[in-house]
């Protein structure tokens, strides 16, 4: 009854209606932190949420008017669907999601894509519907001062969306004015078309470490201007020498499952093998856990603020910790799904497992792989006493 009373109070209040200014606005959302590899990595997410079994990225270089283009064979949007989807704020991070959804703020299409560009456009079409086109062009929203979503038709974006006119469902996405790529650039430039290959050539291998699990499992598939992306596995797991430590499931109401890998000194794989396992950043680098949201990898080697440092002897150390999207407050997953921070309900745990992860990895490291004797016939090797 008190409560209730309380809300009759406020909606009794004098109120100011202050919604904020859609230039102001919209050019904020543009500084959420996204670099060019996450913000695509976050389009990807809504594919696969849509059920894309193949997605094609296109870059297409012409200096300052370069666009970048993603389609894939999903599920596809009616009409209503597409303008709910590009609204920022989609959907609440409080409503329940499905427990294979990769989202979480509804904002991840926008965000990620204003990040990079100033002209976002998507089209899609799902079974047995026309093709649905809008487009997000905010320097016509910082001009107007207006949320204007302009309506598009197949034949202003023939050359772009006509893939879509011979599939029975799926979704491109297109961006155009992609100033924070190439803003200064020009297309006769060597030097820029160069910086601008080095560009797709991270976002490369930035999918191929995000994603390896669904590539791995051929869930999914994924083209960089015709080109496969190929899987990268942290874990090596299909070496003969590398270590699982031994799984652990820390059963609270939603279970987290942990896998601590020892990976093998350089002396037991071939150079090509030891040069690819280092990943995009180097072996020192990459070390730590790696956290899993629904196969979808979000942190990508860090030790999590749990008092341990990067060193030369812990680099064979790789952690897997596989959450549900269910702990997403609790591990404190942002906009960009590339930080988390354990609850405190678990940071005794993970300092147990890290640490005895380390002391194996520094053994491996300092016996040049030297495979150390098991006291037992277990196909595990328990470093921790098992209760």
């Amino acid at each position: 009854m008190e409560k209730d009373n309380e809300i009759k109070n406020t909606d009794a209040c004098d109120f100011d209606i202050a919604a904020p200014d859609a230039g102001a606005m919209i050019e904020s959302l543009r500084a959420f932190g996204y670099d060019l590899p996450t913000s695509i990595a976050d389009l990807i997410d809504n594919s696969i949420s849509a059920g894309a079994k193949n997605i094609w990225l296109k870059f297409y270089w012409n200096g300052e008017n370069s666009i970048l283009s993603l389609k894939d064979d999903g599920c596809g949007m009616s009409e209503s669907e597409l303008v709910r989807a590009m609204r920022p704020g989609s959907r609440s991070p409080l409503e329940e999601r499905d427990p294979e959804d990769l989202g979480r703020f509804g904002l991840g299409l926008k965000t990620a894509s204003f990040s990079q560009c100033r002209k976002l456009t998507v089209a899609t079409r799902s079974t047995g519907q026309n093709i649905a086109i809008r487009c997000w062009d905010i320097d016509q929203v910082v001009k107007t001062g207006e949320w204007r979503l302009l309506k598009m038709t197949i034949k202003n974006m023939d050359s772009y969306f006509s893939d879509l006119e011979k599939m029975e469902h799926g979704t491109t996405v297109l961006w155009e004015n992609i100033d924070r790529i190439v803003i200064n650039t020009k297309v006769d430039s060597k030097r820029d078309h160069k910086l601008f290959l080095e560009r797709v050539d991270s976002v490369k291998y930035h999918l191929a470490m995000v994603f390896h699990r669904f590539l791995e499992r051929g869930r999914l598939k994924i083209w960089i201007n015709d080109r496969p992306v190929e899987p990268w596995d942290p874990f090596l797991k299909n070496i003969k020498a590398t270590q699982l430590l031994n799984e652990e499931s820390l059963d609270i109401t939603r279970k987290i499952f942990i896998n601590p890998y020892v990976l093998p000194h350089h002396s037991k794989i071939d150079d090509e093998t030891h040069n690819s396992a280092a990943g995009p950043k180097g072996w020192n680098a990459q070390q730590g856990f790696y956290v899993y949201r629904n196969e979808r990898l979000i942190v990508t080697g860090s030790w999590l603020g749990l008092g341990f440092k990067k060193e030369e002897h812990y680099k064979l150390a790789r952690i897997q910790v596989d959450i549900p999207n269910s702990m997403d407050c609790e591990w404190e997953i942002d906009v960009r799904k590339s930080i988390a921070r354990p609850p405190t309900f678990l940071r005794e745990d993970l300092k147990r497992i890290a640490r005895l992860t380390r002391e194996r990895a520094a053994d491996v490291y300092r016996h040049r792989g030297k495979v150390i004797a098991r006291a037992s016939a277990s196909n595990f090797v328990y470093v921790w006493e098992k209760r």
